[in-house]
């Protein structure tokens, strides 16, 4: 495949870009090591029967921070990773790519973590997921926190047939039970790689 004329890059090069949240990047970039100079001129995508989708710099095929082959499940990914190493301009900068980071994550498993656990982590955090908690005053925020974030509430509660709580003061809402087992089943239909994304995050 020859990614660098593909017309689906030029989509993705802007969903990508879109990621970079600039308060995340800066956050970002205290932990990572400064970075080395671009050592490569093309990207591209290779098949691999049986292990999926290869991203290629020149010759060299990328690999995790483990060492292993980066071996991504579905070509829209390959793509959306591939466009991260491709827009890196004289020096690679690891705090830019988001999904690459989160697809290392997803292969290595460096925590060593079973998707129960990821699901239970996932799980704690919905308990206290700011869009639950409001605020009394001033009135414009109130009014905000209304218009931008019920939508979304009303959302989960129609498309999974769950309460979901919330409060105005420090102490957060009780999960119902039914709620904690509809989320819980809604989670294990997720594969490992999907399971990443909700809750492990990048290493």
């Amino acid at each position: 495949m020859n990614f660098s004329r593909s017309f689906t890059q030029t989509m993705l090069r802007n969903f990508v870009l879109r990621l970079g949240i600039p308060s995340f990047g800066r956050c970002c970039r205290r932990f990572y090591k400064p970075g080395r100079k671009r050592f490569y001129k093309n990207v591209s995508i290779t098949y691999s029967e049986g292990k999926g989708y290869e991203i290629n710099v020149d010759r060299l095929k990328l690999r995790t921070p483990q060492g292993q082959v980066l071996c991504l499940p579905s070509e829209p990914l390959a793509i959306a990773v591939a466009t991260e190493w491709d827009l890196q301009k004289d020096v690679i900068r690891l705090d830019t790519m988001h999904l690459s980071a989160l697809c290392n994550t997803a292969q290595d498993n460096p925590s060593q973590r079973k998707s129960e656990q990821v699901i239970a982590a996932a799980l704690r955090f919905f308990e206290t997921d700011t869009i639950c908690f409001r605020a009394e005053e001033p009135e414009a925020l109130v009014t905000l926190q209304q218009e931008e974030w019920d939508p979304v509430v009303h959302w989960a509660q129609e498309s999974f047939e769950m309460s979901v709580a919330c409060t105005r003061s420090l102490s957060a809402p009780p999960m119902a039970q039914d709620t904690r087992r509809i989320l819980s089943q809604h989670l294990a239909s997720y594969n490992s790689w999907a399971l990443t994304d909700c809750s492990m995050g990048p290493y």
